[in-house]
């Protein structure tokens, strides 16, 4: 019954999240012209840098809501309420140590924006200030709201807040489109954000409220607070090398190239941006479970779904790799205009960073199961400046080149999934899996690509797509996921499982 409820919560955790991701999905592909036109690509270069810059400051906050969501995931078979309650309060005790370390670095942040991006017009100055502020105020506020969300995804309930998530999404892309249109241009996109951080905040307080039986705060003892306080340190140090990771490529390409370059990178990798959320949903849908089960000190039952999260991971890096290989500039092409694709060798190595990217994240979800994060972030800091510093050695040796840049970084990530792995496996007793044949199978799909028809047409193109893309699954199921895997995914899907397997 237990290994039936803990399968029938990660189909819905993982459906609730794909139909969130899909509608995103959709809803940037088609208003994204829009807002390029509206704010033209300068501006919307300058806001996606904004962005990336500013993600540096969520990690300040302690990440007390993130450790929180592992604490509860790890006690999920503990019958006694008192012990998450004063889980809670021991987070929002770390959240209020951190708040006036997470005031000093948004301010320095949005104090130094201007002169973090590349050629930024003195006219805009103002308005690169104020978006700074008003995203400023969306970061302080953010893990307190947060906490429930953590709560419900920390009892593997986490599709009831995806849910309302949903209407957010609708919500944010529909207005952050309509002010662009009035002309209020990235001080309104900002805006637009605040609001609806608080309306999801609110909405989803109610859900864990009635769906949370023991929901409430108690008063920890220090003792608590020290053991919580000593994980969550650790995860948000964790937090900030991964925004790091997350932000290596459009951090470089802001400071080293023009905001132009950074939108014309942003539309090269929307479906990149599709691999790498679709893995992590994957990822975070099973590993509330996959905490519950090493929380039991069931190594045997966790090594058999960790390998088969690692075949789901390499299976997902592989089917869209070969898409982005072989679809990617005819989709940029036809849906921006040729001039906003980055190139193909650009592409190539684009693809390989986004295979090892998913690799790595997916093992450090593992690793936070185990509470015990210290090496990986280590590791994880390591590597993430490693990267950084590669890609600035790749750009001046490769005559300052977008190319030189990538190559530096995915020598940075082939290393760092290998200690990664290397961690987890050390941790549950178990062997990776060998990548050999996904590295093969992705250079004869980049050749493959240089004779691959280009066509000039959106019916044309999604037929070819759609073949293309069950030509590319079918290969990708067969080639990457073991029989256990199969069935597994089968089993989620509802679908009998056929003996041949």
């Amino acid at each position: 019954m237990a290994a039936s409820n803990l399968l029938f919560k990660a189909k819905w955790n993982a459906i609730a999240s794909y139909l969130n991701f899909g509608i995103s999905s959709i809803l940037i592909f088609l208003l994204s012209p829009y807002l390029v036109s509206f704010l033209g690509s300068y501006s919307f270069g300058v806001w996606k840098s904004i962005q990336k810059i500013l993600t540096f400051a969520t990690v300040a906050d302690g990440r007390a809501t993130q450790a929180l969501k592992w604490v509860i995931a790890n006690e999920e078979d503990n019958d006694d309420y008192r012990i998450k309650q004063q889980a809670i309060g021991s987070s929002l005790k770390v959240w209020a140590f951190f708040l006036p370390f997470m005031l000093l670095i948004i301010a320095l942040l949005v104090w130094n924006l201007p002169y973090l991006i590349n050629n930024l017009d003195s006219n805009m100055y103002e308005s690169v200030y104020l978006v700074g502020l008003i995203l400023g105020v969306n970061m302080l506020i953010n893990p307190l709201l947060a906490i429930p969300d953590a709560i419900l995804v920390g009892t593997n309930n986490g599709y009831k807040s995806t849910s309302i998530q949903v209407i957010g999404v609708v919500l944010s892309n529909c207005l952050m489109v309509y002010v662009a249109y009035l002309g209020y241009g990235v001080v309104g996109l900002a805006s637009v954000i605040l609001l609806i951080t608080a309306m999801n905040a609110v909405l989803i307080f109610f859900i864990c409220k009635k769906n949370i039986p023991w929901f409430g705060i108690e008063k920890p003892s220090k003792h608590q607070v020290k053991n919580f306080f000593g994980f969550s340190f650790w995860v948000f140090l964790w937090s900030f090398v991964q925004k790091l990771i997350l932000s290596t490529e459009i951090l470089l390409i802001g400071f080293l190239l023009t905001p132009e370059i950074v939108s014309n990178y942003v539309f090269t990798t929307y479906i990149v941006q599709l691999a790498i959320s679709i893995s992590l949903i994957t990822g975070s849908a099973i590993t509330p479970g996959l905490g519950k089960i090493i929380g039991a000190k069931e190594l045997d039952k966790a090594r058999g779904i960790t390998r088969s999260l690692r075949d789901v991971i390499m299976f997902i890096a592989a089917f869209f790799g070969g898409v982005i290989l072989l679809l990617n500039k005819n989709f940029v092409s036809l849906w921006m205009g040729e001039a906003y694709f980055i190139g193909e060798y650009s592409n190539l190595l684009i693809v390989l960073i986004m295979v090892h990217l998913v690799m790595f994240r997916i093992e450090g979800q593992v690793q936070d199961l185990s509470l015990k994060i210290k090496n990986k972030v280590i590791y994880g800091g390591l590597f993430a400046v490693l990267c950084f510093v590669l890609g600035l050695i790749g750009f001046k040796l490769l005559g300052e080149s977008i190319e030189g840049i990538f190559l530096g970084i995915l020598i940075g990530r082939v290393l760092h999934v290998f200690v990664f792995q290397k961690l987890v496996d050390k941790m549950l007793v178990m062997r990776s899996n060998k990548k050999i044949i996904l590295y093969i199978y992705l250079l004869l799909l980049f050749f493959l690509s240089k004779v691959f028809l280009y066509v000039e047409s959106w019916l044309l193109f999604i037929v070819i797509g759609v073949l293309t893309c069950l030509f590319l699954f079918l290969i990708s199921f067969n080639l990457f996921l073991s029989k256990h895997s199969k069935r597994k995914i089968m089993e989620i899907a509802g679908i009998k499982i056929i003996n041949r397997l």
